[in-house]
């Protein structure tokens, strides 16, 4: 048996499992037959097993360089090195949708191995809804997307890898993203199960938050990475363009944002019920809106876009049918998504997290209407029109400034209701500190309204939450009477549903800065320069030594070697340029200097003759800030993650429920437990 033949095997097992996975699990709903629903538990595990076994085979042929397959063909070649030949697997179409089903499949086994037990009324049904997005997928590589196809003449080598993915980033970002948006999956299958069975929100919500933040920090994390790869890959000095595929990442992450919001509001008051679900199931079928825009072509206007075998007519087919079932429980079940409780005051945590939802969720809108511009203006003015930089950039940067004073609000707020003078009193100083830095930094540059609020506004966001830390720390050094650090490791790890989550804001806030940081002050120089000449830019002192031709297995470089001097450190610099055979346009080789405050980033544009190069130099502020935020934002999460199932506050609550009045529990008790007092 040949390997193609075993991989066609393993695909086909996998489908069929599938099925067995999606027939058998609503049977045994219905029958609650105990040895038929260890069977579909059986396998459930067992696609993953087959598709992993599909996975290794394909990886195989990659590696080893089977160029009578397809996938193989299209994407490696001879001089390709290993570990961009395994990174090929997600090259293309037939190897991206084998990678998202079986990531799919590994989430869909742990949950039935794992969850069933655990969550037993909600999984027999979530089974069978991971289930048939599995035997989509199985489909598609089955029947669509053959990933073992043959092709003719049996090629001696194959076409490479497109250059711009030779990266180690690149071969990171993908996985983290598949982890992520596939992984939205999961929550939205035991929301639309506990909705059905009307399962208790208290039984439901802490298991879907716990899923939910998982895949959001993966994607948090693969949003950064993409723009790292843009910055370093790409060489025009920035890391988001608003292109088309960077919006379809970005749209699941802001109403998945908004749904980690939204959360706990449902769990602490029981109100927004229906919003939530909606949210929750919404990053799910965002992913689909973001695959379709990735996959399908239809945005001609994108440098990531595939636009392989044509699988976006799939992926909106299966987005109108997760939609159309969706709504169909939302609407079956609608009595059980009633709010039981109203808001008792817009000032109080319940009303900040319904802004900080409706901006995240306005984001999102202006996101999608204008990445979908060029189809709808075709549709309605017959001409195709491309929305800049600019109009996204006007539209959500307002939002965003509104987004972040109410991070630095919520923490403050209680409740149910808050004082405004006890909300002043706590936040003068943040604001304080954050005026005094605003004008620090417009006096150093930040001259525009949108970059001084947006400096003012983040340390002030920034100042309330390393207040809260400050909080938490003193009141356990009273009380513990341990020193400071101990203290407040021992305050965050006591309650790190909310520290996590505080250190999450923190991490965004860097980022922030970061962003704005790296659009001000900024510096681009052009130069076509001679051996041996010196240029001064933002002091850096560059001198340039000549070209230098290199020869690498399946490529060669041309490089531009510089010394550069920056007050008593003094370094080398090689930007270049690769040029790839079958390749019309050589592939920018970019040098940078990183730092903390500011980057050094050179381009090789070219060489007029003479042994001159045309260099392009930038100076970039505050770059390392974004990165720096995504390290946090992923720990942040872990910690968050890390808390207990019932909360690391719960039994203080069960102590409060016990010892207050009658009428006080009444309050105090969970939404569903109210009635029974």
């Amino acid at each position: 048996m040949t390997m193609p033949l075993l991989g066609r095997y393993a695909l086909l097992l996998a489908l069929l499992a599938a099925v067995y996975t999606v027939g058998m699990g609503w049977w045994t709903n219905r029958t609650h037959n105990v040895s038929l629903r260890e069977s579909v538990r059986g396998a459930a595990v067992g696609i993953a097993i087959a598709m992993t076994a599909a996975v290794f085979v394909l990886e195989y042929l990659l590696v080893t360089g089977d160029y009578s397959v397809q996938a193989v063909y299209n994407h490696t070649d001879r001089a390709l090195p290993l570990l961009y030949k395994m990174g090929a697997l997600w090259g293309g179409d037939s190897g991206s949708v084998l990678f998202w089903g079986w990531i799919l499949s590994l989430y869909t086994a742990f949950v039935a191995w794992r969850g069933w037990p655990r969550e037993g009324q909600m999984t027999p049904m979530a089974v069978p809804l991971l289930g048939t997005l599995l035997i989509f997928f199985t489909g598609m590589s089955n029947l669509v997307v053959d990933p073992f196809h043959l092709v003719a003449g049996n090629p001696t080598n194959g076409n490479g890898l497109d250059p711009l993915l030779q990266n180690l980033v690149m071969t990171i970002h993908p996985p983290a993203m598949y982890t992520g948006l596939i992984g939205m999956a999961v929550p939205a299958a035991y929301i639309l199960s506990a909705v059905w069975t009307k399962v208790p929100s208290r039984e439901w919500v802490p298991v879907v938050r716990r899923w939910m933040l998982f895949a959001w920090m993966f994607l948090s994390v693969a949003i950064v990475l993409g723009g790292m790869w843009a910055y370093m890959e790409l060489g025009w000095g920035g890391y988001w363009e608003w292109d088309p595929v960077e919006n379809a990442s970005l749209l699941p992450w802001l109403v998945a944002t908004a749904f980690l919001h939204s959360i706990q509001i449902e769990e602490k008051r029981g109100m927004f019920r229906w919003w939530t679900a909606f949210l929750g199931v919404g990053s799910f079928l965002l992913t689909l809106v973001g695959t379709y825009i990735t996959r399908s072509g239809v945005l001609k206007n994108s440098v990531h876009s595939f636009t392989g075998t044509g699988v976006g007519p799939y992926f909106v087919t299966l987005f109108w049918v997760a939609l159309a079932a969706s709504a169909f429980v939302f609407i079956k079940r609608r009595d059980t998504l009633r709010d039981r409780m109203a808001m008792d005051s817009t000032l109080s945590k319940e009303g900040i997290y319904l802004l900080l939802n409706a901006f995240l969720t306005a984001i999102a809108a202006v996101v999608l209407f204008g990445t979908f511009y060029p189809i709808i203006s075709k549709a309605f003015l017959g001409t195709s029109v491309v929305l800049t930089v600019h109009f996204f950039n006007a539209m959500t940067a307002p939002m965003f400034l509104g987004l972040i004073v109410l991070l630095g609000v919520a923490p403050v707020v209680g409740w149910r209701s808050a004082k405004w003078q006890t909300v002043a009193k706590r936040l003068w100083k943040p604001w304080v500190i954050g005026v005094l830095v605003g004008v620090f930094a417009y006096l150093h540059g930040y001259h525009s309204l949108l970059q001084f609020f947006g400096v003012t506004i983040a340390v002030f966001s920034l100042g309330s939450m390393v207040q809260e830390f400050y909080r938490a720390a003193r009141l356990k050094h009273v009380a513990t009477k341990a020193g400071w650090f101990r203290s407040l490791l021992s305050a965050i790890l006591g309650n790190r549903r909310r520290y996590g989550g505080y250190l999450a804001h923190i991490a965004f806030l860097i980022i922030v800065l970061g962003v704005v940081g790296s659009h001000t002050n900024n510096l681009t120089v052009t130069r076509t320069m001679t051996p041996g000449q010196t240029i001064a830019v933002r002091g850096y002192r560059i001198r340039y030594q000549g070209l230098r031709g290199t020869t690498h297995p399946g490529y060669q470089m041309t490089q531009a070697h510089f010394v550069v001097k920056q007050g008593g450190t003094t370094f080398t610099e090689a930007p270049g340029l690769s040029f790839f055979p079958g390749s019309a346009q050589p592939v920018a080789t970019v040098a940078i200097r990183g730092g903390l405050m500011k980057d050094l980033y050179m381009v090789l544009e070219g060489s007029p003759g003479h042994n001159q190069a045309i260099v392009q130099i930038f100076v970039n502020p505050m770059v390392a800030w974004i990165w720096i935020g995504m390290y946090i934002l992923a720990f942040a999460t872990l910690i968050a993650m890390g808390a207990p199932i019932g909360g690391d506050s719960a039994p203080a609550r069960s102590w409060e429920f016990n010892t207050a009045p009658r009428e006080a529990r009444r309050q105090m008790l969970p939404i569903e437990g109210r009635d029974q007092v």
